[in-house]
């Protein structure tokens, strides 16, 4: 797999994963661990980040999930990640997204996840892409909302974080929403 952008925009760009990336990105996510606890569902018991990393490089490019980097000025600095997908009727992806603690709340992440959506209806021509998130996570919601995504629910003990069977909401952009952006 290359490591060629898949699209960019203001010195930030998506990419695939690739087996040359172990380094930086298992550094990243040390370096962020703390700072993604609060966030992020829990692994596999035991899992340390060279196994992570593996399950990352293990199809980033399929029918059912895309998983990309997001890179700024050429250092990967997050992730963004389409999974669930479906064809057909539905037509639908679930979106996830991560920063490292030095890069959130400056921008580039808002960027990587626009770019993601927006190759999702441009590219990958879905018709709707959804985001669950807790209540708790502001600047995640924040971001969300700025794309256009609508609020469509809540999901009581959605997803383990840290353990615990958290509340998440649910929010959701259609091609036709992002189009009228």
């Amino acid at each position: 797999m290359s490591s060629e952008l898949l699209i960019s925009e203001g010195g930030v760009g998506l990419r695939f994963p690739t087996p040359d990336d172990r380094a930086e990105w298992t550094a990243l996510k040390r370096a962020s661990a703390e700072h993604l606890a609060a966030w992020s569902p829990i692994q596999d018991e035991g899992e340390d980040l060279d196994a992570q990393f593996d399950r990352v490089i293990d199809g980033p490019d399929t029918d059912t999930t895309q998983r990309q980097l997001i890179v700024h000025d050429g250092a990967i600095v997050g992730m963004v990640g389409l999974s669930q997908i479906f064809r057909r009727s539905f037509c639908n992806a679930i979106l996830g997204y991560w920063m490292g603690a030095a890069h959130a709340n400056r921008g580039i992440g808002a960027v990587g996840v626009r770019l993601a959506v927006r190759r999702a209806f441009e590219q990958l021509e879905l018709h709707r892409v959804e985001a669950n998130i807790m209540p708790s996570n502001i600047p995640s919601i924040r971001l969300i909302r700025s794309l256009g995504f609508r609020f469509e629910g809540y999901s009581p003990r959605y997803l383990q974080i840290a353990g615990v069977w958290e509340d998440h909401t649910r929010w959701a952009i259609t091609a036709e929403d992002w189009g009228a952006g």
